[in-house]
């Protein structure tokens, strides 16, 4: 796997793993580190998968952090801070997660990558915790294909342009639907002037209410 070919926030939550597993005594970097670091990444995209799935990210999160904990850890003059490697397990999940990139077409390997690996390839600690939460592949699909729609990952920060409307933006249809907004009062004719122009078929009109 080419590191080259990451995203920054997928990058960064392997940099956090790791002083995960050195401030916590633990030689090797294990998939529930990497997990760890990804639901406690500050606008993180896996606690959005998960929230937007009904999920409790808060209680994931805290489950993540007691795994983490209960990892065995090294102490005295054995433990070395500079030697601490990659397990096999989350070896295998990183592949897994390259091979999810090129399936879905994608340049850059990004989070969503990495937890859709963690379904197919986790060890059976963070397998137990998608099974307790109800968590599936298919889901994590459903709830990207909302999120980033039909974008491709192309450059090292793709996370930052999902959503963007949705998170900077208000849906006035959405919220017209739910009697979210205050009535127009006064100005009829000008709101029908407008619509009527709009409704011209002879004339485009470049124009959003």
């Amino acid at each position: 796997m080419d590191m080259n070919h990451m995203t920054e926030k997928s990058l960064e939550a392997l940099r956090e793993a790791q002083g995960l597993a050195a401030s916590s005594g633990q030689q090797a970097i294990e998939d529930v580190h990497l997990f760890a670091a990804l639901m406690h990444a500050k606008d993180g995209l896996v606690p959005e998968i998960l929230a937007s799935l009904g999920k409790s990210a808060e209680t994931i999160r805290r489950e993540a952090d007691a795994l983490v904990d209960a990892l065995p850890k090294i102490g005295g003059s054995g433990y070395d801070p500079d030697k601490i490697y990659l397990s096999a397990g989350l070896d295998a999940v990183l592949r897994t997660a390259d091979e999810k990139r090129e399936k879905m077409g994608d340049e850059y390997l990004s989070v969503e990558h990495l937890l859709l690996a963690f379904l197919e390839k986790g060890g059976d600690k963070l397998k137990d915790l998608f099974r307790r939460h109800g968590l599936t592949e298919g889901e994590v699909l459903g709830a990207l294909k909302k999120i980033r729609g039909n974008s491709k990952v192309t450059n090292e920060n793709p996370e930052g342009t999902y959503d963007v409307l949705k998170k900077y933006g208000q849906d006035l249809v959405e919220m017209a639907r739910e009697h979210k907004l205050d009535p127009v009062i006064g100005r009829d004719d000008e709101i029908r002037n407008v619509i009527r122009i709009l409704s011209r078929k002879t004339k485009n009109n470049p124009c959003l209410i």
